[in-house]
């Protein structure tokens, strides 16, 4: 079990007038070690076990008979207490930062054996090294110049073994221990640099000056209970800002054009807050200046806790390569496009236990267009996408939660609730949104209740549908669909079409025109390949 060592806090409340100052509190310490904190699932006590080489890193798969993680069932592998290379990858024990402090590494390393021709252990903070040897004797080693390292939100400490040229030999004991101590006062109040509550004035520039000292001390943002002016967009570039509590802290942008929050660079958050527009106008040409959260290319970013009260397009927009996101616990509503939208090569992002209401385009959505390339032109099909447990409800003129180009999409556990046209959609597009393929989409486990309302549109509760390229490897497991339109299962379009299956879902009476329309692809019912509709 994790020792957690915690300082003694020091709680001073000042009242003046409208503001209360956040309380100080002393310096905290937690303590991570790698073998009481190994598990079996990636990510907890903020561990990751991995295979690397060079500066790029991927997680290895749990092996349950040998109670470690490798790449195979063989090397390299990560266990609670040792590390073995591979061949052609390092084994590596990865731990990411859970906020800003300073670490404190202790821990030796001991060689399981002085054959071979020795091991390169190395501790790198990002990509920078702080400390490597090359050990070939079963002597106990001691890194130095691993003592408090300042860290932020997302900083990865990574602990590698390389097998110098052999792996013969190279099994290596490392139970290191990461100290980690958060700064007293993480955070600085936009009041402390002129932001007024409640006054209908301008706090653009107190708030934008509190992010840039912000980013320059490590800290984060402080917004405090009560609602404060935006005149523009508001960019935060690898700053976190939180508010006092998700109803009380409100971000009021008064230009409906211009009124986004941006988020970029490295771990930018958003937490424990509302943003709202004074009025919106029509969506026109959906540009981004006119959604509500808009992340251009982050990495390690969140959106947690926060209300999203209108906007004239988007609720959330996620674009530019943004990757290892979390968007979790927020209300988003009353948008005038999607309600939460994820596009341009964006990866490995977690859209969990989110509510959706009222927006007028669909209220989740994985877009992959087709003019989302590099700069040499390669397709960045958006990917690794999971949408998990949101309640989605009252789209009222689209879809509920929809795939258009990508791959590797998880569906898993939603409720979706009076939509316009499809529960959920799969699908590619032509014309001006010219998608891209799909593939590997599942659908787990969720519930559907009066969906595909429009039974003019024909589309069905769960519909895969092809204009142009190719979908494959759809699964839809488990679902349970009621109050359906037109038809509760269906695949449609001209384009081509792959494989299609529809497992175990329960159905609860049928579309007004029947219970599916098949007119494309190998579709299979509980393992049964269906006949298409002509």
């Amino acid at each position: 079990m994790k020792k957690r060592q915690i300082g003694i806090s020091i709680l001073s409340v000042m009242l003046l007038g409208w503001s209360q100052i956040p309380a100080h509190v002393d310096a905290a310490s937690t303590s991570y070690q790698a073998s009481s904190d190994f598990a079996t699932t990636q990510g907890q006590h903020n561990w990751h076990y991995q295979q690397g080489s060079g500066n790029t890193y991927s997680n290895l798969t749990y092996n349950t008979g040998a109670s470690r993680w490798d790449l195979n069932q063989s090397y390299p592998w990560v266990s609670a207490n040792a590390q073995h290379p591979g061949n052609t990858a390092d084994a590596v024990r990865t731990w990411i930062s859970p906020g800003t402090g300073t670490i404190t590494i202790s821990g030796s390393i001991t060689k399981g054996s002085a054959d071979g021709d020795g091991i390169q252990a190395t501790i790198k903070k990002d990509n920078t090294t702080l400390w490597t040897q090359k050990i070939t004797t079963t002597a106990d080693q001691n890194p130095t110049g691993v003592t408090q390292i300042p860290v932020v939100k997302g900083t990865q400490i990574h602990f590698m073994i390389n097998k110098v040229q052999s792996i013969s030999f190279d099994h290596t004991l490392w139970n290191p221990t990461i100290t980690y101590t958060t700064p007293d006062n993480p955070y600085l109040s936009i009041v402390d640099f002129g932001a007024i509550p409640n006054d209908s004035k301008d706090d653009y520039a107190a708030i934008t000056k509190t992010i840039t000292e912000a980013k320059k001390q490590g800290k984060e943002v402080y917004v405090p209970a009560g609602n404060f002016t935006l005149s523009q967009i508001l960019k935060v570039d690898s700053v976190a800002i939180h508010g006092e509590s998700q109803d009380s802290s409100i971000l009021t942008s008064t230009d409906p054009n211009n009124g986004s929050i941006d988020l970029s660079g490295t771990s930018p958050a958003l937490r424990k807050l509302t943003h709202t527009y004074q009025t919106t106008v029509e969506r026109g040409n959906g540009a981004n200046e006119k959604n509500s959260i808009t992340v251009h290319g982050a990495t390690n970013f969140t959106i947690d806790h926060v209300t999203v009260d209108k906007s004239s397009a988007a609720g959330m927009l996620i674009r530019g390569q943004a990757n290892q996101g979390t968007i979790t616990n927020n209300i988003v509503q009353d948008t005038g496009a999607d309600g939460i939208h994820t596009t341009d090569g964006s990866y490995n992002i977690t859209i969990a236990n989110n509510k959706v209401n009222r927006t007028l385009d669909d209220m989740i959505a994985v877009v992959s267009y087709g003019d989302d390339k590099d700069s040499s032109g390669k397709l960045l099909p958006t990917h690794d996408v999971k949408i998990l447990n949101n309640q989605v409800n009252g789209s009222t003129e689209a879809r509920g939660i929809s795939v258009v180009g990508g791959h590797d999409v998880l569906i898993e556990g939603n409720s979706i609730q009076n939509t316009y046209m499809a529960g959920i959609l799969v699908a590619t597009e032509a014309g001006d949104y010219n998608t891209q393929d799909v593939n590997q989409v599942t659908v787990n486990n969720n519930t559907l209740n009066s969906t595909a309302t429009n039974l003019g549109g024909g589309h069905p509760s769960l519909l895969v549908t092809t204009g142009p390229g190719k979908i494959d490897n759809v699964t839809f497991n488990d679902n349970t669909i009621s109050e359906a339109g037109k038809y509760v299962f269906g695949t449609l379009g001209s384009g081509t079409m792959g494989t299609i299956n529809f497992n175990r879902n329960n159905i609860i009476g049928t579309g007004k025109s029947g219970l599916y329309i098949f007119k494309n692809g190998n579709v299979f019912v509980d393992g049964e390949k269906k006949v298409l509709t002509k």
